[in-house]
């Protein structure tokens, strides 16, 4: 069998150099006869430059196309403008010199470009969009303007700074318009679907958008409109589609509008006629004022498409959050008290006892839901805020280890790990879940293959639905699968909670996968991106870099409880503990399991009550667990006026609430969350009754 002509590139894509070539001289063809006008045009004060789309052209050819593949079509540039030179009066030492020129002027824009504007060749944010301009048709051109000025003026005399104007507006006008027009409509058909994106084709506003500034521009020649009556045609023109239709329409609409509006003054027609450079110089400038009206609203228009998006995002998270606020600390009492008399009633049974197969299973089931509490709580930023200094490669790489024995047949994971620390600060236990959600969701949804890698530097911009990437240095993590991808109809509510679409047996998913990456990225000021095509689906979580020369420490893991078990020997010797709890079965539990340590509890469903007692003897209490969520006085508040009353006092601060943490620490006084399996409550207990004796 023959093989193809091509060469593997470290990245592991391969070119076809056969078609390379191929294409290329097929792009010398083009940028000919795009070229071609120019040869008969010799002055100065005519519209050479705008009249040339070839550079332009040539840019949006290359812009996505790798590096390496640049030189074919480089040297096409060169031969083409080598043989409009023939059709001049010019020597061809000043033709190579102009061909040369050329093709260094493609060649810098696709470098300025790519590396400093949008790599992917989407013009769609205010950001791109301005650097686009300053360093493309000003930064580029100016500088080619000026090499080009000099050498005509060597080659022809003349005025420079003439040669030098017409170039910079003229030539710069040509990138301005078409470049961006190119771009837009020339995707690739994987491109990814995005919120807030228009549909492809031409759609009504691009139709109409075209119709309306070939009418007004066909009009001014039929009844000798004034400039400035142009103008105002084609702004409501441009306007128009850049509000009803985004950038393609408004780039379409600008394309047409200014090569028509060329034509018509080459050819002696319309307001712009050549009656001498001013006229000449007026008509590039308004192009220009015009271009830029018309792609900075179609830009504004798309970006407030986006806030909006991600406001409705942020609506449903609220929404979730307040509902888990809600719940969360009575189902964690109900959890809890469910849980521990499961447990206890097991401790009780014999081994063999039939009805240990069934308490087994609704501590199972306990279980799970102390799960979905944590992932609703994380789903509505309501997680655990304590952080540390991670290295995201331990935490990406432990997600892996997670998540292969889990594959189903015939999908492998592929993991890339850089050499050197990526060091962010953050939650480590909920960075590995992110990891492991992203990850898990590539397999289920892969063909046979998930790329799992790391990656440093500035923050890339992509289709970012979930919060905003990192100002400075970023660090991101990409999940991509080889799967069919996203239906773009299920773009806009990927990250909406109990949202998913897998529905089949033995796929039904709770829908909160996703939205537990978008509400833990965003509680780290990350962003999440998505890229979606028939080829694949790719994840980008962006957070932001720790400072230079922070070092990853995980948090040190709290001290391992005892080795034993409830049923072991009693904790105390009677010492009266105060259980402070508003909900009767979950301090009806507390009280029996303290009871069962070898401690007297003393229980009160209201802390006014607590703290009153409490206040009559304080030295008479050994030990207060209370909750933290309680209605007439907060379990922070009490346990306040407590230590105020007696310095030192061992507590013990039991809740579910995402912030416990950080209220014990601001106490000094210990924590448990809940619920709780009962050795966990033992080793607290124990923990706080050794303080309190090395205390005394």
């Amino acid at each position: 069998m023959r093989q193809r002509n091509s060469s593997a590139h470290p990245d592991g894509t391969s070119v076809d150099w056969s078609r390379t070539f191929l294409s290329a001289a097929l792009a010398a063809v083009v940028y000919y006869l795009l070229a071609s006008p120019a040869a008969n045009i010799a002055q100065s004060t005519t519209l050479a430059a705008i009249a040339w789309p070839a550079p332009a052209f040539m840019i949006a050819l290359l812009w996505r196309k790798p590096a390496r593949t640049w030189p074919p079509y480089l040297l096409a540039v060169f031969i083409a403008m080598m043989l409009v030179g023939h059709r001049d009066p010019l020597p061809p030492p000043v033709d190579a010199g102009f061909a040369l020129l050329d093709a260094l002027q493609v060649l810098a824009c696709l470098l300025v470009g790519r590396r400093w504007v949008a790599r992917d060749g989407q013009i769609d944010r205010l950001r791109r969009l301005t650097r686009f301009v300053l360093l493309l048709p000003l930064l580029v051109i100016l500088l080619v303007s000026s090499a080009g000025a000099t050498l005509a003026f060597s080659a022809m005399g003349g005025n420079w700074v003439d040669e030098w104007r017409t170039l910079l507006v003229g030539n710069g006008l040509a990138i301005l318009v078409l470049v961006p027009t190119l771009l837009s409509w020339s995707l690739p058909a994987s491109r990814p679907a995005v919120i807030g994106v228009g549909t492809r084709g031409i759609d009504l506003a691009s139709l109409v958008g075209v119709l309306v500034a070939v009418g007004g521009l066909l009009a001014s020649v039929a009844f000798d409109f004034s400039q400035e009556m142009l103008r105002v045609l084609l702004t409501l023109a441009l306007a128009g589609a850049a509000l009803y239709g985004g950038m393609r329409s408004a780039t379409l609409t600008m394309s047409a509008a200014a090569v028509l509006a060329v034509l018509l003054t080459l050819y002696d027609l319309g307001p712009y006629r050549q009656d001498g450079l001013d006229s000449t110089w007026r008509l590039q400038v308004d192009l220009a004022g015009l271009a830029l009206l018309g792609f900075f609203v179609a830009v504004a228009v798309r970006e407030r498409q986006a806030l909006s998006a991600r406001m409705e995002q942020m609506r449903r998270f609220e929404s979730l959050g307040l509902m888990a606020g809600g719940i969360a600390h009575d189902f964690n009492n109900v959890l809890g008290a469910a849980g521990g008399y499961a447990e206890m009633a097991q401790e009780r049974l014999d081994a063999a006892s039939p009805a240990s197969a069934p308490l087994a299973e609704v501590m199972s089931a306990v279980a799970r839901g102390r799960d979905l509490t944590e992932q609703i709580l994380l789903a509505a930023r309501r997680g655990d805020r304590q952080r540390a200094m991670v290295d995201l490669r331990e935490a990406v790489g432990e997600a892996v280890r997670l998540a292969r024995p889990l594959c189903r047949a015939g999908v492998e994971i592929e993991f890339t790990s850089p050499p050197l620390p990526l060091v962010v600060h953050a939650h480590p236990t909920q960075l590995t879940r992110v990891a492991l959600n992203l990850v898990r969701n590539a397999s289920q949804a892969a063909r046979s293959r998930v790329l799992v890698s790391l990656h440093r530097g500035d923050a890339p911009f992509g289709a970012v639905l979930i919060g905003a990437p990192p100002a400075d240095q970023a660090l991101w993590l990409d999940v991509a699968d080889d799967g069919a991808g996203i239906a773009p109809e299920n773009m806009s509510r990927l990250f909406d909670p109990f949202f998913s679409t897998r529905t089949g047996a033995g796929e039904k998913g709770t829908g909160l996968g996703l939205a537990i990456v978008a509400g833990i990225a965003t509680e780290h000021d990350g962003a999440v991106a998505v890229t979606s095509s028939s080829a694949g689906t790719l994840f980008r979580l962006l957070l932001p870099a720790a400072p230079a020369g922070s070092v990853a420490a995980a948090p040190a893991p709290p001290p391992a409880p005892p080795a034993q078990d409830a049923s072991a020997a009693p904790l105390g010797q009677g010492q009266c503990v105060f259980v402070v709890d508003d909900d009767d079965a979950q301090r009806a539990l507390l009280e029996q399991s303290l009871a069962a340590m070898g401690l007297d509890p003393i229980g009160f469903a209201d802390p006014r009550e607590a703290l009153g007692e409490f206040a009559v003897e304080p030295l008479a209490v050994d030990l207060i667990v209370t909750d933290l969520d309680m209605p007439h006085l907060r379990g922070d508040a009490l346990l306040a006026q407590v230590l105020a009353l007696r310095p030192g006092m061992p507590a013990l601060l039991c809740s579910g609430n995402a912030t416990a943490s950080q209220v014990a620490q601001g106490l000094s006084v210990q924590v448990l969350r809940k619920p709780f399996e009962q050795a966990a409550l033992r080793a607290a207990v124990a923990t706080a009754l050794a303080l309190a004796t090395a205390q005394q």
